[in-house]
């Protein structure tokens, strides 16, 4: 049987607790501070919010890796999409479920009518996964931008 990959739909998704698992460990690994509750309230407005979308990779019905998107209105580009989190948990990489997840989130990009997907890479992750070389072979390339955050909404 293949990896299948299953969108989360409600809280009440029998694979919901195991997705926020995986986004725990990925935010851990990747050393951000988001406490579970944050994480657990976050992805449960994502699913509530029908330009988000969230879904986990299930190889044997269980849960080996999680994918979240975004989508946003820009005027230069119309409806964009983001990968926000991509995570496979560590024994299960190198066997493509990563570039399975990041297809699946270009598949329902595209039928959300977004004009392209982006995703947005740490130092870290470039430091420890060499994040742009494997978004690279999917066909990404830098936009020459720089992103900037000011956090908390004034």
């Amino acid at each position: 049987m293949s990896p299948q990959v299953t969108e989360i739909t409600s809280i009440s998704d029998r694979h919901y607790p195991a997705v926020i698992e995986l986004l725990v460990r990925f935010f851990a690994e990747e050393c951000f501070a988001t406490p579970r509750e944050r994480i657990a309230q976050n992805l449960q407005g994502m699913i509530a919010d029908d330009g988000c979308w969230a879904a986990v990779l299930l190889e044997r019905e269980q849960p080996v890796g999680v994918v979240t998107v975004s989508t946003m209105l820009y005027v230069e580009w119309g409806r964009l999409a983001e990968i926000g989190d991509l995570y496979i948990a560590p024994p299960q990489r190198g066997r493509g479920f990563a570039r399975r997840l990041v297809n699946a989130a270009i598949d329902w990009s595209g039928r959300r009518g977004c004009s392209g997907v982006f995703v947005t890479l740490t130092s870290e992750g470039e430091a420890r996964h060499r994040l742009s070389d494997f978004y690279k072979r999917l066909a990404f390339a830098p936009t020459g931008r720089t992103t900037m955050m000011l956090a908390g909404a004034r």
